[in-house]
């Protein structure tokens, strides 16, 4: 019997749209630490690393260690209350729930790995009623984050799959090169915050444009055919 079929999935910008969330909150927290604010396209190519290195990254590199710690808790207290206050929202992506209901349907292991905190994971699955999908949820809570490949090691050990029978879907190089490095197929998508282009740099087998096609390519990938046109 062939091992499960596992389907891995980054959390924003990948199912859920926390775009403008996130950008705000960090943007507010600079403002707030007199940093003078945080440009998206800075905010963006952190997205998905563990908060706290993240952070650091976007300071300059001889920037106060207390400093970077009262960034971070800013940026938590800000993202709490603007998620909160319904300024902005974390909303699922329009073709969310057909694809998760597709795979589920075709026999799929579904799991999330993700650099949100567990609190914050547990949010997004409490309000978007997505629970039922996913049988294995993995972030940087309890070890290293992304790129490091341990999230998707602990999926497949968990799940008893293999890395050829794993495919990693996710919407920043991050996501990318963490499963490049857990040796599963990477996918990428370009609703979220990297581009197509910057996606394909990483590695990625294959870069998708729409759920639709996502939904393609995993069926094919599933299947065991059209790996190679990917």
């Amino acid at each position: 019997m062939p091992a499960p079929k596992l389907a891995l999935f980054d959390l924003d910008g990948t199912l859920v749209d926390s775009r403008q969330l996130i950008h705000a909150s960090m943007d507010e927290a600079f403002r707030t630490c007199g940093l003078g604010g945080c440009e998206y396209d800075h905010v963006r190519k952190i997205v998905g690393i563990e908060l706290t290195q993240a952070v650091r990254m976007l300071l300059p590199a001889d920037y106060p260690e207390e400093g970077a710690t009262k960034v971070t808790q800013t940026f938590r207290e800000s993202f709490v209350r603007l998620r909160a206050d319904g300024t902005h929202l974390e909303g699922l992506y329009d073709g969310v729930l057909d694809l998760l209901a597709h795979l589920q349907a075709e026999d799929w292991t579904l799991g999330v790995a993700t650099g949100k905190p567990r609190r914050g994971l547990d949010h997004i699955l409490d309000t978007h009623d997505l629970h039922g999908f996913f049988v294995t949820l993995h972030t940087s809570c309890t070890g290293p984050g992304k790129p490091d490949p341990r999230m998707v090691l602990e999926a497949m050990a968990a799940t008893k799959t293999t890395p050829d029978r794993t495919a990693m879907i996710g919407d920043s190089t991050h996501d990318i090169t963490m499963a490049i490095n857990a040796g599963v197929r990477a996918k990428g998508v370009t609703w979220g915050f990297h581009t197509a282009e910057e996606l394909s740099g990483a590695g990625a087998h294959a870069v998708f444009d729409r759920f639709e096609d996502l939904r393609t390519g995993l069926d094919r990938f599933g299947s065991g055919i059209g790996v190679a046109a990917e």
